[in-house]
């Protein structure tokens, strides 16, 4: 049996590294290498213990480590944690090719940020702002919805963060792989963009409001449409088509956000003046 292998970094210098990429991963951006110098920030408390006394071999881990690399930041953590632990299996005499360090993180780049996106931006920063400003709602002058939702995301993105990079670190490479090939992350997405549905669904008929101003006489009756057909037959209608069409606009007719509120205006004034819109 192959004796296990000696762990080069200390925990400390591991927490050391997934801190740094949290904290400091957006801060240096350029179109050349996108999230590198970052990842070189978070390899500097750990390459040290793994060529102590070889400055030739720490230099050429984090020029390799420079290259082109773009995830999403929670994540994405534990492609750097597998990266580590690869380099740590290398420095030992592992025969480990540089490309396969650069190809296995260039593999993964694109499925986590995938599902980081859609979990992370799609349904909990949705949720959470949406319990938050209820929160912030039910009292004049009540700041804890906001001070809540601070401590929850850094709380969050804190545990992501770090957890993930862990994991990566002790799981390694095989294990990641594993994780995708058995179509977990396919199941993990298709379950997230079910919920962010919901969650956009409920965040429409809460912060959507749209209701027509339309009253029409037949035959000596009042008809008001708003509460004789729209709250009768389809509630929140309204609502619904409009950010339904205001997401067309924008996925596929490509408009700007500028454009949309301007249309946002025209729309509000013209029906607003004519009685259109209540």
């Amino acid at each position: 049996m192959e004796a296990e292998k000696k762990k080069l970094i200390p925990k400390s210098a591991l927490i050391k590294a997934a801190l740094n990429w949290e904290n400091w991963v957006q801060t240096c951006y350029n179109y050349e290498r996108m999230m590198g110098q970052s990842v070189v920030m978070t390899f500097l408390p750990v390459v040290k213990h793994l060529y102590p006394d070889n400055k030739e071999k720490q230099i050429d881990v984090l020029t390799r480590e420079s290259e082109f690399f773009n995830v999403h930041t929670e994540f994405g953590s534990c492609i750097l944690g597998m990266a580590i632990s690869l380099e740590e299996d290398k420095a030992q005499g592992a025969d480990i090719p540089n490309e396969f360090i650069t190809n296995l993180k260039t593999s993964l780049m694109g499925p986590l940020a995938g599902v980081g996106d859609t979990i992370y931006q799609g349904v909990l920063i949705p949720i959470l702002l949406a319990l938050c400003i209820d929160i912030t709602r039910a009292g004049n002058g009540n700041i804890w919805g906001a001070i809540l939702y601070a401590v929850l995301m850094i709380a969050i993105s804190y545990g992501l963060s770090i957890g993930n990079f862990m994991f990566g670190y002790n799981a390694g490479g095989d294990a990641i792989m594993d994780f995708l090939e058995k179509g977990i992350l396919n199941k993990l997405l298709s379950a997230a963009s079910i919920m962010g549905c919901m969650v956009m669904g409920g965040l429409i008929v809460n912060y959507v409001g749209i209701k027509c101003g339309l009253v029409i006489n037949a035959s000596g009756t009042m008809f008001n449409l708003q509460e004789s057909l729209f709250d009768a037959v389809l509630p929140n209608i309204l609502p619904l088509g409009a950010t339904l069409g205001i997401y067309g606009l924008m996925s596929y007719k490509k408009w700007t956000s500028i454009r949309i509120i301007l249309l946002i205006v025209i729309v509000s004034v013209i029906g607003g003046f004519f009685g259109i819109l209540a």
